[in-house]
């Protein structure tokens, strides 16, 4: 018999020790001629009690018959060499093909963890585009639409009141990214619990559409959170025009810095940014021309618009000494409307508007569509005074400041300032543009049809013979390859 050299055999790495165990207790390498049982020695899979960690354990294990075996019974001890292996075989793969999953697990999370800590890496570098960063980018993108001053400023509004909502809702939210669409349609519900109109639940959310678009890239965003926010449908409530008798009284009753406010309202059209803002530098009493840049339009290749000064407006301005023609026109509301809060927010605009109301009401003027807000009625008991009954209703504002310049649209149109003079001053969609000057291409129209002459339709007209004689087609129709020539001599005669 041979002897084993007294050093443990291993078959092919990974698959354990097979060998053999005699009576005495003593292992020897299969093959080797002495009798006994065969077992085997490996590294078994397994998971630390404490930590869960994986771990491996060295187990012998005695190799028996299993219930598939034919001719031995289930448990009997396996002492042949060729069905030692296949138990072998059976035993390692088993565990072989569960450490190979769990390596490839593992493989798995540490490369996900690797990849995590990569890109946490570049971002710690080159990070995205922060909450506290995201107006200062978006004023600064060349993306963005070239906006108007006041528009500009309205959108900061617009993004700050934002900004400070989702800092109480989302604290931890620190990159532009960090904002959902569950935020925005939260920011919408917000919106909507306030109570916000249609016109300024769009305004705020259109923005904020266009806000997160522009900055998608720097954002380093996967989506636009305010995609999916739709707009409201408007309900049209615009201002009316008033009368010649309510401009009168309006314009006639004004005192101080509100009569001169009033008039260049009234006589340029100007919006009441343009009117509070207006400067001397604009004003050329000589030439009498106001040439200023309408603050909406405001931007890069904004142009300034030319307004003929009238008489009326002309001499409420020449009322100001030349030695104070300096900064403002209109200085106490020009304060008041660029005044801003430590936010950066215009919010005292709101007072000359009521300013304004509140003239027009005193002079009997109902600044509240009919059956909402207060309204105005003559006081029995004070001649020329007036009393205000509140309806209960929310107010549909239907006069204000702006009522002016659609007044101002209709006397122009009334006295047929070309539509291209109007239109430079008040823009396209001015909606007294709209209805006046559509008004007048339907009259002017109707004019030139009146002004073609009706004996146009009296003219005696000449019957033209029809072109080939009857006799010619005939004669074409009996025309063949032989008698070609005879008919073209026919029809040459």
């Amino acid at each position: 018999m041979k002897k084993t050299n007294g050093k443990r055999d291993y078959t092919e790495r990974g698959n354990g020790r097979l060998y053999i165990r005699t009576k005495d207790g003593k292992e020897h390498k299969p093959g080797s001629g002495f009798k006994g049982i065969y077992y085997l020695e490996y590294r078994r899979p397994g998971t630390d009690p404490k930590t869960g960690a994986p771990i491996t354990k060295r187990v012998k294990e005695r190799l028996v018959y299993g219930d598939g075996d034919q001719g031995h019974e289930k448990g009997d001890p396996i002492k042949s060499q060729a069905d030692a292996l296949k138990a072998q075989a059976r035993i390692v793969n088993q565990y072989l093909t569960g450490n190979k999953a769990d390596k490839l697990r593992n493989l798995k999370a540490e490369l996900e963890a690797a990849e995590k800590k990569h890109a946490e890496a570049v971002e710690d570098a080159n990070p995205p585009l922060s909450i506290a960063d995201a107006w200062k980018a978006y004023d600064e993108s060349s993306e963005r639409p070239d906006t108007g001053e006041e528009t500009l400023r309205r959108y900061q509004g617009h993004w700050l009141e934002f900004k400070k909502w989702i800092e109480k809702r989302n604290p931890d939210a620190r990159y532009l990214r960090d904002i959902a669409g569950k935020d925005a349609q939260a920011y919408a519900s917000h919106l909507n619990k306030t109570k916000a109109s249609p016109n300024t639940f769009n305004k705020h959310t259109c923005f904020l559409r266009l806000f997160f678009k522009t900055l998608a890239e720097p954002a380093r965003l996967t989506g636009n959170p305010f995609g999916k926010i739709k707009s409201k449908k408007l309900k049209p409530q615009g201002r009316r025009e008033l009368s010649i008798e309510e401009l009168h009284t309006i314009l006639d009753t004004a005192t101080g810095e509100l009569k001169t406010l009033l008039y260049i309202g009234t006589f340029t059209g100007l919006r009441l940014g343009d009117c509070t803002t207006l400067k001397w530098g604009e004003v050329d009493l000589i030439r009498g021309i106001i040439r200023r840049v309408p603050s909406k339009t405001k931007g890069h290749d904004a142009k300034p618009v030319t307004i003929g000064i009238p008489a009326a407006l002309h001499g409420i301005l020449s009322e100001t000494p030349k030695s104070r023609r300096k900064g403002y026109v209109a200085p106490k509301y020009a304060e008041l409307y660029t005044h801003e809060n430590a936010e950066g927010k215009r919010i005292r605009q709101s007072d000359i508007t009521r300013e304004v109301q509140t003239h027009f009401r005193k002079q009997g003027i109902n600044t509240h569509k009919a059956g909402t807000g207060s309204q105005i009625k003559p006081n029995p008991e004070k001649p020329g005074e007036y009393l205000e009954e509140q309806t209960g209703k929310r107010a549909v504002v239907e006069v204000g400041f702006h009522s002016l310049r659609h007044t101002y649209v209709s006397i122009q149109a009334e006295s047929g300032t070309p539509q291209a003079v109007v239109q430079a001053i008040v823009g396209h969609g001015n909606p007294a543009m709209t209805a006046h000057y559509t008004h007048i291409g339907e009259a002017a129209a109707k004019q030139a049809a009146l002004a073609m002459p009706s004996r146009i339709t009296d003219a005696e007209f000449e019957v033209l013979p029809d072109p080939v004689p009857a006799w010619v087609k005939e004669l074409a129709a009996t025309m063949t390859a032989d008698n070609w020539q005879d008919i073209q001599a026919e029809l040459m005669k």
